[in-house]
């Protein structure tokens, strides 16, 4: 009696909760594009492509938050179906498929807690060396994407000024509209202009909160999901060993 009491909850509860995974799929994978795609944040990848790899740090994330998004939208799509026909099969893969995504994220969260103190130094240490090869003659994509920064928050260098290999700097760093004209590490320093790192990590810890926050929330509604699938998924093995149905895929 029970267990016949709890399954109508737990199904209608899953369906409830499937729809939430699914609209989240979705939203992951519009925002994954969205960020990608941002004029803003081009300049931003550009200053990240720390390697000849074509794909920036930035976009790699932006990449793993599109295929994160693909894959929870998929699950939803497995636990609406399972929830509707009562499928063992498709309940048994949602409860593998949610059990092996818990697992990861639970192995990269201890990673980058483990290693982020040594990333966070790593791509300091790229970032500054590359503002060595500064082209002040001819602007690429690199030079363009270090002087939008610059401007945007007002800063100069990595750590400051003297990231520069001599003791001319980029006009953006004096907020010289003239790309020709001459801006010197004494300017900046008499200014008392801030390297760019900071305003940088700011940025990207603002918005990795949030994405913290919703990774927890959706462990949350994992978790609670498994539970429900196999309430609903014991329903329909009992159903099945003790009334005449036949098997539903």
């Amino acid at each position: 009696m029970g267990l016949a009491t709890c399954y109508p909850c737990s199904k209608y509860l899953l369906l409830a909760l499937n729809i939430i995974f699914w609209l989240s799929g979705a939203a992951l994978i519009v925002l994954g594009v969205l960020f990608a795609l941002r004029s803003e944040v081009q300049p931003v990848i550009h200053l990240f492509n720390l390697n000849s790899f074509p794909l920036s740090s930035f976009e790699i994330a932006a990449f793993c938050v599109i295929i994160f998004g693909i894959i929870i939208f998929f699950i939803g799509l497995f636990g609406l179906c399972g929830a509707l026909r009562d499928s063992r099969t498709c309940l048994i893969f949602y409860i593998v498929l949610i059990t092996t995504i818990l697992l990861a994220e639970l192995a990269l969260f201890t990673y980058l807690a483990i290693e982020h103190e040594q990333w966070h130094t790593l791509i300091k240490q790229r970032l500054t060396s590359q503002m060595k090869n500064y082209n002040h003659l001819q602007a690429s994509q690199y030079e363009r994407a270090v002087d939008y920064v610059q401007n945007k928050y007002h800063c100069c260098g990595i750590e400051s000024a003297h990231d520069y290999s001599n003791s001319r700097v980029p006009a953006s760093c004096c907020s010289l509209t003239d790309a020709t004209a001459s801006c010197t590490i004494e300017q900046v320093g008499a200014s008392g202009t801030p390297g760019c790192y900071r305003a940088l990590t700011e940025g990207t810890i603002y918005w990795g909160k949030f994405f913290v926050i919703f990774e927890l929330s959706l462990c949350l509604l994992a978790l609670l999901g498994i539970f429900l699938a196999i309430c609903v998924c014991q329903n329909a093995m009992i159903y099945e060993g003790y009334i005449p149905a036949p098997y539903h895929v």
